[in-house]
Parts: C-alpha cells; sequence; structure tokens
C-alpha cells in the first residue's frame, strides 16, 4: 500500500470514528500553498458548544517502535494553528449567518493516531492538542 492510500485509508478511518463520536465533518483536505488541514468537525449536539476542531491524521502500519501522534511535533502544531486561522478567515459561517466567522470564535486542533497492524487500525484521539490563541 502507498503512503498516499495509507493516508487516505487513515483519514477515512478518522472521519467515520469521529462521527459516531458526535462530530459533523464540514471540510476535508483544505489545501492551500503553506499547508493542509485533514479534517475540519464540529461537534453536534445540545451540549456540543462552538468550537471548530482542525483534525490532523497520523496513520502509520507495521509494528514500528514509534506512535502516530508523535509525527505532530511543535513546528507542526504551529503550523497547524496557522491553517485554522487562515481556514476561518476564509470560509463562511452558515451557523452563525454573518458571512465570515469571528476571529475570537473558539477552535482546537485535535490529532487522531491510527496504528495498522495485520490489517487492524487502532485509534487514538487526542483532543486540543495546541491551545486555541
Amino acid at each position: 500500500m502507498s503512503t498516499k492510500d495509507l493516508g487516505d485509508k487513515g483519514e477515512d478511518l478518522a472521519c467515520e470514528y469521529l462521527v459516531k463520536n458526535g462530530y459533523k465533518i464540514l471540510g476535508r483536505n483544505y489545501r492551500i500553498n503553506f499547508g493542509e488541514i485533514d479534517i475540519i468537525a464540529k461537534k453536534r449536539g445540545l451540549f456540543a458548544g462552538k468550537a471548530i476542531h482542525f483534525v490532523e491524521v497520523k496513520t502509520l502500519s507495521g509494528n514500528d517502535n514509534i506512535y502516530p501522534e508523535e509525527h505532530v511535533d511543535r513546528r507542526k502544531q504551529i503550523k497547524l494553528r496557522q491553517l485554522a486561522e487562515i481556514w476561518l478567515s476564509k470560509n463562511p459561517s452558515t451557523t452563525l449567518g454573518t458571512g465570515k466567522y469571528p476571529q475570537d470564535i473558539p477552535y482546537q486542533i485535535d490529532i487522531v493516531a491510527i496504528s495498522i497492524i495485520n490489517n487492524k487500525p487502532g485509534i487514538k484521539f487526542f483532543e486540543n492538542v495546541v491551545s486555541d490563541k
């Protein structure tokens, strides 16, 4: 399986996981020259809050001695925060009815780490790995 195929499979699994756990997927694979956000989501339900979740998906296969989440280092976290702020400034808020998202809307960076061993995925979810501002 190619690296791209593995990444695509991981993102599909991450979306399934998030939906099963009460999230609505707002977007996938938001790409600009600066980088990419894998998944943009929002919690559903009465007590979900307003926060937008920007989700980085890391998928590894095999019995490596490294965990997928370890690939999201400090530099990557800073880049994800910058990408989130760019996305918020450029995308309309259909739920708020105000056009763009307000500058002070809460957001967080989450990680879905997937390890595929013997064709069986193990999924770990890490919420709010980077503070919102």
